[in-house]
């Protein structure tokens, strides 16, 4: 009894820290447990390769090609192969007003073959059948009967799609029309890996400005910690401490901000290259610039050889002038030469009836022309004048985008000049407020200056180095557009794709 009693209590003792436990089991999901975050060091061609290999708009640009390129196997289905055939029974017991007619009639045909139309128009068709009949009418030679027949007929059209005209060159459209696509696929990958790259370049900038703010508060609180210990001793008034203590607050507020923005930007990358979401990217380069290294006349040259709207601008004008062809082929007459040629044999059995049919004295030889036209034809008509304007609106088109890659080009190549230019002059900005700060600093410690002007000077700092920043990243950018105008920043990265 003691024992059970001991037991017992000993139960009730650690019972509630097992139910405890048992709580907190339950409710952990593994899924839940926020892992470490992996940290990658990556360098823009790095950021480049990985958005060519996971970007959702990659993907989708390859995956709309390879729809536009199914276009292709279909306007060439008018030159497949077809297979008929026909397999049917007949039986006819009606009443008929003739003594003479069977009152039972039976039918069994059973054909096949095959139409194929040539790279020239020409269709041709091959067929065999035969027809079983059984009559129990007394005046029917042979009952039942066989008739066997072999049917080659070509048919070749030489007015409207004369010798396969519209066929095949439907067939070239479709084939420029994919190379269009080509490059709009082309094209949009480029797109994004341009904003990958200012992606990039952002993450860059945000990572200057991190430091930047961080410099200045650890200004700030240096300047804090003297002001602190000379207002302990007496040298400092009270407002002095304020001011300090205030323009720390102030540094701390804008590190926070740019802590959010570094993060931000990083996410944003992150998206454009398509990577995990536990992950934290870090840029392996500084942000830097480097000159253009081509004058405006080349860039314009570049830009004429590789623009990719401007091909397709062009080739637009070549489909364009190849429908109206097709659309006045069409205005003529459907006229179609016809030859045929048909051998058959009968008899009362099948293969007897197959061997006769094989044979060249029981054949029929047919030679006509046929033709066939609207009197009116305006379906015809309406759609070859909205071709010619078709074609038309092409060339203004084209002429359009000419005037589009001139100003693009020299839009971006002004932008880029004109930042670079004011890099110098910010830079210059810069190092002069950075003496500025430096003297005064000096001054403050000989006891020559004041609290606020030392503040001032701080922030006078601040604002030319987040300008240079940004003026920076600004012309780092314009290049991009630059070479993005002249497509031929997908180039600068042949070597890793």
């Amino acid at each position: 009894m003691k024992k059970t009693i001991t037991y017992l209590m000993i139960m009730l003792l650690f019972m509630p820290s097992w139910g405890l436990a048992g709580q907190v089991d339950e409710g952990v999901d593994p899924g839940s447990i926020i892992k470490e975050k992996e940290v990658l060091v990556l360098s823009l061609d790095d950021c480049v390769r990985i958005a060519l290999e996971n970007s959702f708009e990659v993907k989708l640009a390859k995956l709309d090609l390879y729809v536009a390129e199914t276009d292709l196997l279909y306007s060439q289905a008018v030159f497949d192969t077809f297979l008929f055939g026909n397999v049917s029974y007949l039986e006819d017991k009606r009443q008929e007003l003739s003594v003479f007619a069977p009152d039972d009639d039976q039918t069994n045909v059973y054909s096949f073959g095959v139409t194929k139309e040539l790279p020239t128009g020409t269709e041709i068709t091959a067929s065999w059948s035969d027809t079983r009949t059984w009559s129990d009418s007394i005046f029917v030679s042979k009952n039942p009967a066989h008739n066997t027949e072999i049917a080659l007929e070509a048919r070749q059209p030489v007015g409207s799609n004369s010798f396969g005209f519209v066929d095949r060159n439907t067939i070239t459209l479709t084939k420029l029309a994919i190379e269009n696509a080509d490059l709009e696929t082309v094209n949009r990958i480029e797109s994004h890996i341009a904003n990958t790259i200012k992606g990039y370049v952002d993450l860059m900038s945000a990572k200057r400005l991190l430091g930047i703010f961080r410099d200045i508060l650890e200004k700030a609180e240096k300047l804090y910690e003297v002001e602190k210990k000379n207002f302990d001793i007496g040298l400092r008034e009270k407002v002095d401490l304020y001011a300090v203590e205030a323009n720390v607050a102030n540094r701390q507020a804008e590190v926070i901000i740019a802590e959010n923005n570094y993060k931000r930007t990083q996410e944003n990358l992150k998206l454009l290259i398509n990577i995990q979401e536990n992950v934290e990217i870090n840029p392996a380069e500084e942000l830097k610039t480097y000159p253009v290294g081509m004058g405006l006349p080349q860039c314009l040259k570049e830009a004429f050889e590789n623009r990719r709207d401007y091909k397709i601008r062009k080739r637009d004008v070549d489909i364009k002038g190849l429908d109206l062809r097709i659309k006045g082929n069409q205005l003529w007459p459907e006229i179609d030469l016809v030859l045929s040629m048909k051998m058959n044999g009968i008899d009362g059995k099948f293969n007897k009836a197959a061997g006769k049919a094989t044979v060249t004295d029981h054949t029929e030889y047919f030679a006509g022309i046929e033709f066939s036209m609207p009197i009116e034809n305006s379906q015809a008509r309406s759609q070859y004048k909205k071709a010619s304007y078709e074609k038309e609106k092409a060339l203004v088109s084209l002429k359009q985008t000419e005037r589009t890659v001139i100003t693009d080009v020299v839009n971006a190549y002004n932008d880029t000049a004109s930042f670079g230019a004011s890099l110098e002059y910010t830079q210059q900005a810069v190092d002069l407020q950075a003496g500025k700060l430096s003297e005064e600093e000096k001054r403050f410690r000989q006891g020559r200056s004041m609290t606020k002007i030392l503040i001032d000077y701080q922030r006078d700092l601040l604002r030319a180095e987040l300008e240079n920043v940004e003026f920076t990243r600004d012309h780092r950018k314009s290049k991009v557009d630059l070479f993005r105008s002249m497509n031929t920043l997908l180039k600068q990265f042949e070597e890793i794709t």
